[in-house]
Protein backbone atom coordinates (compact mmCIF):
# COMPACT_ATOMS: atom_id res chain seq x y z
CA UNK A 1 0.00 0.00 0.00
CA UNK A 2 1.81 3.60 -0.80
CA UNK A 3 -0.41 5.68 0.43
CA UNK A 4 -2.35 5.84 3.78
CA UNK A 5 -5.25 3.24 4.59
CA UNK A 6 -7.64 6.11 6.17
CA UNK A 7 -8.14 6.85 2.17
CA UNK A 8 -12.00 6.52 1.75
CA UNK A 9 -11.32 5.51 -1.72
CA UNK A 10 -9.84 1.70 -1.82
CA UNK A 11 -7.58 0.59 -4.46
CA UNK A 12 -7.85 -2.18 -6.31
CA UNK A 13 -4.82 -3.86 -4.52
CA UNK A 14 -6.38 -3.22 -0.96
CA UNK A 15 -9.77 -4.96 -2.75
CA UNK A 16 -7.53 -8.06 -3.32
CA UNK A 17 -5.90 -7.78 0.29
CA UNK A 18 -9.43 -7.61 1.95
CA UNK A 19 -10.54 -10.61 -0.30
CA UNK A 20 -7.45 -12.52 0.19
CA UNK A 21 -7.95 -11.81 4.16
CA UNK A 22 -11.94 -12.63 4.09
CA UNK A 23 -10.98 -15.79 2.82
CA UNK A 24 -8.04 -16.61 5.08
CA UNK A 25 -10.20 -15.48 8.14
CA UNK A 26 -13.04 -17.91 6.98
CA UNK A 27 -10.34 -20.51 6.69
CA UNK A 28 -9.63 -19.53 10.36
CA UNK A 29 -12.64 -19.99 11.79
CA UNK A 30 -13.69 -23.44 10.31
CA UNK A 31 -10.28 -24.32 11.28
CA UNK A 32 -10.80 -23.18 15.06
CA UNK A 33 -14.37 -25.28 15.08
CA UNK A 34 -12.15 -27.98 14.51
CA UNK A 35 -9.62 -27.57 17.08
CA UNK A 36 -11.96 -26.66 19.73
CA UNK A 37 -13.81 -30.10 19.11
CA UNK A 38 -10.09 -32.37 19.17
CA UNK A 39 -8.36 -29.99 21.92
CA UNK A 40 -9.26 -32.80 24.49
CA UNK A 41 -8.01 -35.54 22.54
CA UNK A 42 -4.94 -36.62 23.97
CA UNK A 43 -3.19 -37.70 21.23
CA UNK A 44 0.15 -36.06 20.33
CA UNK A 45 -0.89 -35.43 16.76
CA UNK A 46 -4.22 -34.11 17.17
CA UNK A 47 -2.22 -31.93 19.95
CA UNK A 48 0.27 -30.79 17.41
CA UNK A 49 -2.63 -29.63 14.97
CA UNK A 50 -4.42 -28.14 17.25
CA UNK A 51 -1.44 -26.03 18.00
CA UNK A 52 -0.52 -25.05 14.45
CA UNK A 53 -4.10 -24.55 14.29
CA UNK A 54 -3.59 -21.21 17.05
CA UNK A 55 -0.75 -20.04 15.99
CA UNK A 56 -2.03 -19.71 12.47
CA UNK A 57 -4.88 -17.89 13.62
CA UNK A 58 -2.09 -15.08 15.43
CA UNK A 59 0.06 -14.95 12.66
CA UNK A 60 -3.66 -13.45 10.46
CA UNK A 61 -4.37 -11.25 13.06
CA UNK A 62 -1.31 -8.78 11.97
CA UNK A 63 -2.99 -8.69 8.87
CA UNK A 64 -6.46 -8.03 9.13
CA UNK A 65 -5.37 -5.00 11.56
CA UNK A 66 -2.49 -4.08 8.83
CA UNK A 67 -5.87 -4.05 5.92
CA UNK A 68 -8.43 -2.62 7.88
CA UNK A 69 -6.54 -0.61 10.11
CA UNK A 70 -5.91 3.26 10.27
CA UNK A 71 -2.97 4.04 10.10
CA UNK A 72 -0.19 3.60 6.71
CA UNK A 73 1.35 0.33 5.91
CA UNK A 74 3.96 0.00 3.27
CA UNK A 75 3.38 -2.99 0.86
CA UNK A 76 6.66 -4.47 1.77
CA UNK A 77 5.56 -5.19 5.06
CA UNK A 78 1.80 -6.29 4.05
CA UNK A 79 3.06 -8.41 1.11
CA UNK A 80 5.50 -10.00 4.15
CA UNK A 81 2.83 -10.63 6.40
CA UNK A 82 0.45 -11.88 3.64
CA UNK A 83 3.36 -14.63 2.39
CA UNK A 84 3.75 -15.79 5.90
CA UNK A 85 0.00 -16.24 6.35
CA UNK A 86 -0.11 -18.18 3.01
CA UNK A 87 2.85 -20.35 3.80
CA UNK A 88 1.46 -21.31 7.29
CA UNK A 89 -1.73 -22.45 6.05
CA UNK A 90 -0.99 -24.41 3.48
CA UNK A 91 1.07 -26.32 5.95
CA UNK A 92 -1.58 -26.40 8.66
CA UNK A 93 -3.63 -27.67 5.36
CA UNK A 94 -1.07 -30.52 4.99
CA UNK A 95 -0.82 -31.39 8.29
CA UNK A 96 -4.66 -31.68 8.45
CA UNK A 97 -4.09 -33.90 5.43
CA UNK A 98 -1.55 -35.97 7.15
CA UNK A 99 -3.64 -36.21 10.30
CA UNK A 100 -6.51 -37.79 8.45
CA UNK A 101 -4.14 -40.94 7.06
CA UNK A 102 -1.50 -41.19 9.77
CA UNK A 103 -1.32 -42.85 13.84
CA UNK A 104 -2.34 -39.86 16.22
CA UNK A 105 -1.39 -41.82 19.55
CA UNK A 106 1.17 -44.01 21.23
CA UNK A 107 4.61 -44.23 20.47
CA UNK A 108 3.80 -44.17 16.51
CA UNK A 109 1.88 -40.70 16.90
CA UNK A 110 4.44 -39.32 18.60
CA UNK A 111 7.30 -40.33 15.92
CA UNK A 112 4.39 -39.05 13.23
CA UNK A 113 5.18 -35.44 15.27
CA UNK A 114 8.23 -36.35 14.61
CA UNK A 115 8.08 -36.77 11.47
CA UNK A 116 5.71 -33.67 10.69
CA UNK A 117 7.45 -31.15 12.80
CA UNK A 118 10.64 -31.45 10.41
CA UNK A 119 8.95 -32.72 7.04
CA UNK A 120 5.71 -30.87 6.97
CA UNK A 121 6.06 -27.90 9.06
CA UNK A 122 9.69 -27.41 8.43
CA UNK A 123 10.74 -26.16 12.08
CA UNK A 124 13.71 -28.24 12.11
CA UNK A 125 16.35 -25.26 10.35
CA UNK A 126 19.14 -26.59 12.95
CA UNK A 127 22.54 -26.86 10.09
CA UNK A 128 23.44 -29.80 8.77
CA UNK A 129 23.14 -31.91 5.44
CA UNK A 130 19.83 -33.19 4.21
CA UNK A 131 21.08 -37.15 2.35
CA UNK A 132 17.74 -37.78 -0.08
CA UNK A 133 19.37 -39.60 -2.05
CA UNK A 134 16.72 -42.75 -1.28
CA UNK A 135 13.95 -39.92 -1.56
CA UNK A 136 15.30 -38.72 -5.08
CA UNK A 137 15.74 -41.89 -7.07
CA UNK A 138 12.59 -42.86 -6.36
CA UNK A 139 10.88 -39.62 -7.09
CA UNK A 140 12.89 -39.76 -10.18
CA UNK A 141 11.49 -43.23 -10.86
CA UNK A 142 7.57 -42.16 -10.09
CA UNK A 143 8.64 -38.89 -12.22
CA UNK A 144 8.99 -41.58 -15.32
CA UNK A 145 6.61 -43.49 -14.62
CA UNK A 146 4.42 -40.57 -14.93
CA UNK A 147 5.59 -39.89 -17.93
CA UNK A 148 4.63 -42.99 -19.39
CA UNK A 149 1.03 -43.28 -18.00
CA UNK A 150 0.72 -39.43 -19.47
CA UNK A 151 2.07 -40.68 -23.04
CA UNK A 152 -0.41 -43.74 -22.85
CA UNK A 153 -3.25 -41.32 -21.72
CA UNK A 154 -2.27 -38.95 -25.19
CA UNK A 155 -0.63 -41.57 -27.60
CA UNK A 156 -1.76 -38.82 -30.30
CA UNK A 157 0.39 -36.61 -33.19
CA UNK A 158 0.69 -33.20 -32.03
CA UNK A 159 -1.56 -32.45 -35.43
CA UNK A 160 -4.45 -35.15 -34.59
CA UNK A 161 -7.01 -33.68 -31.77
CA UNK A 162 -8.52 -35.98 -29.24
CA UNK A 163 -12.06 -36.54 -28.64
CA UNK A 164 -14.00 -36.56 -25.40
CA UNK A 165 -15.32 -39.85 -25.88
CA UNK A 166 -11.68 -41.48 -26.73
CA UNK A 167 -9.75 -39.51 -23.70
CA UNK A 168 -12.64 -40.84 -21.30
CA UNK A 169 -11.87 -45.05 -22.42
CA UNK A 170 -8.51 -44.08 -22.28
CA UNK A 171 -8.39 -43.19 -18.89
CA UNK A 172 -10.77 -45.89 -17.75
CA UNK A 173 -8.49 -48.21 -18.89
CA UNK A 174 -5.77 -46.81 -16.73
CA UNK A 175 -7.14 -46.39 -13.71
CA UNK A 176 -6.04 -49.28 -11.69
CA UNK A 177 -2.33 -48.06 -13.10
CA UNK A 178 -3.08 -44.50 -11.68
CA UNK A 179 -4.72 -45.83 -8.37
CA UNK A 180 -1.74 -48.07 -8.06
CA UNK A 181 0.74 -45.41 -9.11
CA UNK A 182 -1.09 -42.92 -6.61
CA UNK A 183 -0.84 -45.13 -3.83
CA UNK A 184 2.74 -45.73 -4.18
CA UNK A 185 3.25 -42.13 -4.01
CA UNK A 186 1.87 -41.64 -1.27
CA UNK A 187 3.34 -44.38 0.49
CA UNK A 188 6.94 -43.27 -0.67
CA UNK A 189 5.92 -40.15 0.71
CA UNK A 190 5.13 -41.44 4.48
CA UNK A 191 7.12 -41.18 7.71
CA UNK A 192 9.17 -44.63 8.12
CA UNK A 193 9.29 -45.80 4.36
CA UNK A 194 11.09 -49.00 3.94
CA UNK A 195 11.89 -49.30 0.16
CA UNK A 196 12.02 -52.32 -2.13
CA UNK A 197 14.41 -53.29 -4.53
CA UNK A 198 14.25 -56.28 -6.93
CA UNK A 199 17.67 -57.14 -5.69
CA UNK A 200 20.55 -55.15 -4.03
CA UNK A 201 22.14 -54.62 -6.91
CA UNK A 202 19.31 -52.22 -7.48
CA UNK A 203 19.88 -50.15 -4.74
CA UNK A 204 21.74 -47.00 -5.64
CA UNK A 205 24.72 -48.20 -3.15
CA UNK A 206 27.90 -50.55 -3.50
CA UNK A 207 30.10 -52.58 -1.01
CA UNK A 208 33.13 -51.18 -0.72
CA UNK A 209 35.10 -54.23 -0.74
CA UNK A 210 37.84 -52.84 1.22
CA UNK A 211 36.28 -52.44 4.30
CA UNK A 212 35.18 -55.15 6.50
CA UNK A 213 32.52 -55.49 8.26
CA UNK A 214 31.58 -55.12 11.94
CA UNK A 215 29.13 -56.92 13.80
CA UNK A 216 26.95 -56.96 16.80
CA UNK A 217 23.77 -57.62 18.33
CA UNK A 218 22.34 -54.73 16.75
CA UNK A 219 23.52 -56.40 12.67
CA UNK A 220 25.99 -56.01 10.79
CA UNK A 221 27.55 -52.30 9.56
CA UNK A 222 29.23 -52.13 6.39
CA UNK A 223 30.72 -49.45 4.23
CA UNK A 224 28.94 -48.45 1.13
CA UNK A 225 29.73 -46.17 -1.74
CA UNK A 226 26.63 -44.23 -3.22
CA UNK A 227 26.93 -45.15 -7.60
CA UNK A 228 26.29 -41.67 -8.47
CA UNK A 229 28.10 -38.92 -5.86
CA UNK A 230 30.60 -41.95 -4.47
CA UNK A 231 30.32 -40.75 -1.28
CA UNK A 232 31.28 -43.09 1.52
CA UNK A 233 28.45 -44.17 3.60
CA UNK A 234 27.40 -46.74 6.36
CA UNK A 235 24.91 -49.49 6.02
CA UNK A 236 23.24 -51.35 8.84
CA UNK A 237 21.63 -54.57 8.15
CA UNK A 238 19.08 -55.94 10.34
CA UNK A 239 19.15 -60.11 9.32
CA UNK A 240 16.44 -62.36 9.64
CA UNK A 241 13.92 -59.72 10.38
CA UNK A 242 10.87 -62.43 10.23
CA UNK A 243 8.31 -61.11 12.51
CA UNK A 244 6.08 -57.88 12.79
CA UNK A 245 7.84 -57.11 16.38
CA UNK A 246 11.51 -56.75 15.08
CA UNK A 247 9.89 -55.03 11.87
CA UNK A 248 8.17 -52.71 14.80
CA UNK A 249 11.52 -51.82 16.61
CA UNK A 250 13.82 -51.33 13.58
CA UNK A 251 10.66 -48.80 12.19
CA UNK A 252 10.91 -46.66 15.63
CA UNK A 253 14.88 -46.39 14.98
CA UNK A 254 14.24 -44.60 11.56
CA UNK A 255 11.29 -42.61 12.82
CA UNK A 256 13.62 -41.49 15.57
CA UNK A 257 16.70 -41.02 12.95
CA UNK A 258 14.71 -39.60 9.88
CA UNK A 259 13.08 -36.91 11.99
CA UNK A 260 16.71 -35.52 13.33
CA UNK A 261 18.97 -32.96 11.31
CA UNK A 262 22.27 -32.04 14.20
CA UNK A 263 25.67 -32.09 12.70
CA UNK A 264 26.64 -34.43 16.00
CA UNK A 265 23.56 -37.05 15.27
CA UNK A 266 24.44 -39.48 12.02
CA UNK A 267 21.99 -38.79 9.30
CA UNK A 268 19.29 -40.77 8.23
CA UNK A 269 20.07 -41.73 4.02
CA UNK A 270 17.60 -44.67 3.28
CA UNK A 271 15.89 -47.94 4.81
CA UNK A 272 15.47 -50.67 2.17
CA UNK A 273 14.51 -54.29 1.84
CA UNK A 274 15.25 -57.02 -1.15
CA UNK A 275 13.69 -59.61 -3.11
CA UNK A 276 16.55 -61.74 -3.37
CA UNK A 277 17.50 -62.19 0.10
CA UNK A 278 16.07 -65.32 1.82
CA UNK A 279 16.58 -64.17 5.29
CA UNK A 280 14.35 -61.23 4.69
CA UNK A 281 16.89 -58.25 6.21
CA UNK A 282 16.24 -54.34 6.36
CA UNK A 283 19.27 -52.67 5.07
CA UNK A 284 19.57 -49.03 6.92
CA UNK A 285 21.99 -46.26 4.85
CA UNK A 286 23.28 -43.73 7.40
CA UNK A 287 25.92 -40.79 6.88
CA UNK A 288 28.76 -40.26 7.21
CA UNK A 289 31.05 -43.39 7.12
CA UNK A 290 32.65 -42.90 9.82
CA UNK A 291 34.02 -46.39 11.64
CA UNK A 292 36.35 -44.98 14.51
CA UNK A 293 34.39 -44.94 18.26
CA UNK A 294 34.89 -43.20 21.04
CA UNK A 295 35.19 -46.57 22.78
CA UNK A 296 38.29 -47.49 20.38
CA UNK A 297 39.69 -43.83 21.20
CA UNK A 298 39.76 -44.29 24.71
CA UNK A 299 41.22 -47.86 24.74
CA UNK A 300 43.74 -47.54 22.15
CA UNK A 301 47.39 -47.11 23.43
CA UNK A 302 48.49 -44.19 23.45
CA UNK A 303 51.23 -44.71 20.28
CA UNK A 304 48.20 -46.01 18.22
CA UNK A 305 45.82 -43.24 19.09
CA UNK A 306 48.24 -40.77 18.07
CA UNK A 307 48.71 -42.12 14.63
CA UNK A 308 45.04 -42.78 14.61
CA UNK A 309 44.39 -38.59 15.75
CA UNK A 310 46.90 -36.74 15.58
CA UNK A 311 44.74 -33.38 16.57
CA UNK A 312 45.41 -35.68 20.05
CA UNK A 313 48.42 -34.65 21.79
CA UNK A 314 48.03 -35.39 25.83
CA UNK A 315 47.98 -32.03 28.09
CA UNK A 316 47.90 -30.02 25.06
CA UNK A 317 46.50 -26.66 24.87
CA UNK A 318 45.42 -27.28 21.50
CA UNK A 319 44.68 -30.80 21.90
CA UNK A 320 42.21 -29.69 24.91
CA UNK A 321 40.21 -27.79 22.82
CA UNK A 322 39.28 -30.16 20.64
CA UNK A 323 38.31 -32.13 23.56
CA UNK A 324 35.67 -29.29 25.23
CA UNK A 325 34.77 -28.68 21.55
CA UNK A 326 33.61 -32.24 21.20
CA UNK A 327 32.03 -32.57 24.60
CA UNK A 328 29.67 -29.66 23.90
CA UNK A 329 29.04 -31.08 20.43
CA UNK A 330 27.63 -34.15 22.05
CA UNK A 331 25.81 -32.51 24.77
CA UNK A 332 24.68 -29.57 22.41
CA UNK A 333 23.15 -33.36 20.31
CA UNK A 334 21.95 -34.81 23.48
CA UNK A 335 19.55 -31.47 24.07
CA UNK A 336 18.93 -31.46 20.36
CA UNK A 337 16.92 -34.95 20.73
CA UNK A 338 15.85 -33.88 24.64
CA UNK A 339 14.37 -30.45 22.95
CA UNK A 340 12.46 -33.03 21.01
CA UNK A 341 11.08 -35.41 23.59
CA UNK A 342 13.52 -38.09 22.53
CA UNK A 343 15.38 -40.23 25.49
CA UNK A 344 18.47 -41.79 23.72
CA UNK A 345 18.66 -44.03 26.84
CA UNK A 346 22.33 -45.86 25.32
CA UNK A 347 24.74 -43.46 25.60
CA UNK A 348 28.21 -45.06 25.36
CA UNK A 349 31.50 -44.62 23.99
CA UNK A 350 30.52 -47.49 21.23
CA UNK A 351 27.82 -44.97 20.17
CA UNK A 352 29.87 -42.28 19.70
CA UNK A 353 31.90 -42.21 16.42
CA UNK A 354 34.60 -39.62 16.08
CA UNK A 355 34.42 -38.55 11.90
CA UNK A 356 37.06 -36.10 11.10
CA UNK A 357 37.28 -34.80 7.39
CA UNK A 358 40.45 -33.88 5.65
CA UNK A 359 41.77 -30.93 7.31
CA UNK A 360 39.08 -30.31 9.83
CA UNK A 361 38.89 -31.09 13.55
CA UNK A 362 37.25 -34.54 14.88
CA UNK A 363 32.94 -34.41 15.12
CA UNK A 364 31.36 -36.67 17.49
CA UNK A 365 28.49 -38.18 16.11
CA UNK A 366 25.69 -40.13 18.48
CA UNK A 367 24.69 -43.00 16.75
CA UNK A 368 22.29 -46.12 17.71
CA UNK A 369 18.94 -45.15 18.53
CA UNK A 370 17.79 -48.50 18.41
CA UNK A 371 16.55 -48.12 22.44
CA UNK A 372 15.45 -44.39 22.77
CA UNK A 373 11.96 -44.11 22.84
CA UNK A 374 10.02 -40.52 22.79
CA UNK A 375 10.21 -39.57 26.59
CA UNK A 376 6.51 -39.14 28.40
CA UNK A 377 6.56 -38.86 32.18
CA UNK A 378 5.03 -41.73 34.01
CA UNK A 379 5.33 -44.22 30.92
CA UNK A 380 6.78 -47.22 31.09
CA UNK A 381 10.54 -48.21 30.03
CA UNK A 382 12.47 -51.32 29.59
CA UNK A 383 15.26 -50.50 31.87
CA UNK A 384 17.45 -53.33 31.06
CA UNK A 385 17.27 -52.08 27.54
CA UNK A 386 20.64 -49.82 28.22
CA UNK A 387 24.10 -50.94 28.59
CA UNK A 388 24.56 -52.05 32.24
CA UNK A 389 27.87 -50.29 33.31
CA UNK A 390 26.56 -47.28 32.22
CA UNK A 391 22.94 -47.04 33.73
CA UNK A 392 22.34 -43.97 35.84
CA UNK A 393 21.45 -44.90 39.30
CA UNK A 394 17.92 -44.32 38.80
CA UNK A 395 17.73 -46.88 36.39
CA UNK A 396 19.66 -49.47 38.46
CA UNK A 397 16.37 -48.76 40.95
CA UNK A 398 13.79 -49.18 38.10
CA UNK A 399 12.35 -45.78 39.15
CA UNK A 400 11.29 -43.77 36.07
CA UNK A 401 14.51 -43.16 33.62
CA UNK A 402 14.12 -39.69 32.61
CA UNK A 403 16.37 -37.15 30.67
CA UNK A 404 18.70 -36.82 33.27
CA UNK A 405 19.80 -40.19 32.62
CA UNK A 406 20.90 -39.46 29.57
CA UNK A 407 22.51 -36.68 31.29
CA UNK A 408 24.43 -39.27 33.77
CA UNK A 409 25.79 -41.98 30.91
CA UNK A 410 27.09 -38.64 29.01
CA UNK A 411 28.91 -37.53 32.30
CA UNK A 412 30.86 -41.30 32.09
CA UNK A 413 31.59 -41.06 28.55
CA UNK A 414 32.91 -37.53 29.72
CA UNK A 415 34.60 -39.13 32.85
CA UNK A 416 36.37 -41.71 30.39
CA UNK A 417 37.42 -39.08 27.63
CA UNK A 418 39.04 -36.24 30.65
CA UNK A 419 41.21 -39.24 32.03
CA UNK A 420 42.65 -39.97 28.30
CA UNK A 421 43.13 -36.12 27.77
CA UNK A 422 44.91 -36.05 31.33
CA UNK A 423 46.57 -38.93 31.34
CA UNK A 424 46.34 -40.90 28.10
CA UNK A 425 46.08 -45.13 28.66
CA UNK A 426 47.64 -45.09 31.85
CA UNK A 427 45.03 -42.16 32.87
CA UNK A 428 41.78 -44.53 31.50
CA UNK A 429 42.80 -47.98 33.08
CA UNK A 430 42.97 -46.01 36.37
CA UNK A 431 39.92 -44.78 35.67
CA UNK A 432 38.40 -48.69 34.72
CA UNK A 433 39.84 -50.23 37.34
CA UNK A 434 37.79 -47.97 40.35
CA UNK A 435 34.57 -49.57 38.92
CA UNK A 436 35.63 -52.88 37.37
CA UNK A 437 37.30 -54.58 39.74
CA UNK A 438 38.32 -57.97 40.53
CA UNK A 439 37.00 -58.26 44.21
CA UNK A 440 33.73 -60.37 45.14
CA UNK A 441 31.80 -56.88 46.28
CA UNK A 442 32.51 -54.89 42.91
CA UNK A 443 29.53 -54.48 41.49
CA UNK A 444 31.38 -53.16 37.82
CA UNK A 445 28.85 -50.27 37.29
CA UNK A 446 29.93 -46.69 37.43
CA UNK A 447 26.84 -46.01 39.06
CA UNK A 448 27.75 -48.61 42.30
CA UNK A 449 31.03 -47.78 42.27
CA UNK A 450 30.71 -44.16 42.29
CA UNK A 451 32.42 -42.89 44.83
CA UNK A 452 35.73 -44.52 43.81
CA UNK A 453 35.11 -43.30 40.48
CA UNK A 454 34.76 -39.77 41.16
CA UNK A 455 37.30 -40.05 43.74
CA UNK A 456 40.12 -42.06 40.95
CA UNK A 457 39.04 -39.12 38.22
CA UNK A 458 39.92 -36.48 40.85
CA UNK A 459 43.18 -37.61 41.46
CA UNK A 460 43.65 -38.13 37.80
CA UNK A 461 42.50 -34.50 37.11
CA UNK A 462 44.20 -32.85 39.99
CA UNK A 463 47.18 -31.59 38.29
CA UNK A 464 45.44 -30.02 35.81
CA UNK A 465 44.96 -26.01 34.75
CA UNK A 466 41.94 -24.02 35.98
CA UNK A 467 39.97 -25.56 32.39
CA UNK A 468 40.90 -28.61 32.92
CA UNK A 469 39.35 -28.53 36.53
CA UNK A 470 36.80 -26.58 35.40
CA UNK A 471 35.47 -29.58 33.12
CA UNK A 472 36.54 -32.01 35.98
CA UNK A 473 33.77 -29.90 37.94
CA UNK A 474 31.25 -30.36 35.21
CA UNK A 475 31.77 -34.46 34.57
CA UNK A 476 31.23 -34.63 38.92
CA UNK A 477 27.92 -32.72 38.32
CA UNK A 478 26.52 -34.90 35.57
CA UNK A 479 27.67 -37.80 37.84
CA UNK A 480 25.31 -36.85 40.67
CA UNK A 481 23.61 -39.79 42.31
CA UNK A 482 20.62 -37.74 42.49
CA UNK A 483 18.70 -37.39 39.41
CA UNK A 484 17.00 -34.50 40.73
CA UNK A 485 20.50 -32.64 41.79
CA UNK A 486 21.98 -33.43 38.53
CA UNK A 487 22.30 -30.56 36.17
CA UNK A 488 19.51 -30.45 33.28
CA UNK A 489 21.85 -31.18 29.72
CA UNK A 490 21.02 -27.34 28.80
CA UNK A 491 23.22 -26.46 32.27
CA UNK A 492 25.57 -28.87 30.92
CA UNK A 493 25.90 -26.76 28.04
CA UNK A 494 25.98 -23.42 29.91
CA UNK A 495 29.55 -24.49 31.97
CA UNK A 496 31.01 -26.38 28.79
CA UNK A 497 30.65 -22.70 27.01
CA UNK A 498 33.20 -21.64 29.75
CA UNK A 499 35.93 -23.71 28.40
CA UNK A 500 38.29 -22.65 25.80
CA UNK A 501 37.63 -23.10 22.61
CA UNK A 502 34.34 -23.96 22.99
CA UNK A 503 32.32 -20.87 21.38
CA UNK A 504 33.72 -21.55 18.19
CA UNK A 505 32.05 -24.87 18.54
CA UNK A 506 28.80 -23.81 19.87
CA UNK A 507 28.64 -21.02 17.14
CA UNK A 508 28.47 -24.04 14.19
CA UNK A 509 25.97 -25.50 16.48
Amino acid sequence: MTTPAHNDIATPREDVLRHTLDGVLQLCERLTVWGQKHADSGLPLTELVCNEIQSLCATCLPLRIQITGSGYVSSESLQQTLVRCKTQLSETLDLLSFHKHAERGGQEGDLNVLYARRYILNQDTHNSTHHLYGRKEGLVRLGLELREHVAALVQDKPTESLTAGVAVQRFQQLEPRLRDFFSRVQEQLSPRYVHNYTSLAEAPYVLDPMEGASSGSYGTVRKVNHKESGEPLAMKTFREVFYPKQMKKILREIGILEGCNHKNIVRFVQAFRTDDEDDQPVHFVMAPWAPYTLSRFLHSPDVKRKARCPWFQQNSSESNRCIYQIMYGLADAVDYLHKHHIKHKDLKPDNILLYQEKSQRPTALITDVGVSKIYKPGASTNFTDSTYIYLAPEQHAKKESTFKSDVWQLGCCFAEILAVANKGQSGHEELLDSFIRDDENCQCSIAFEQPSFITTLGAICKRGNSAQKKAYAVVVGMLDLNPQDRPSIDAVKAALMKLPGVKTEAANC
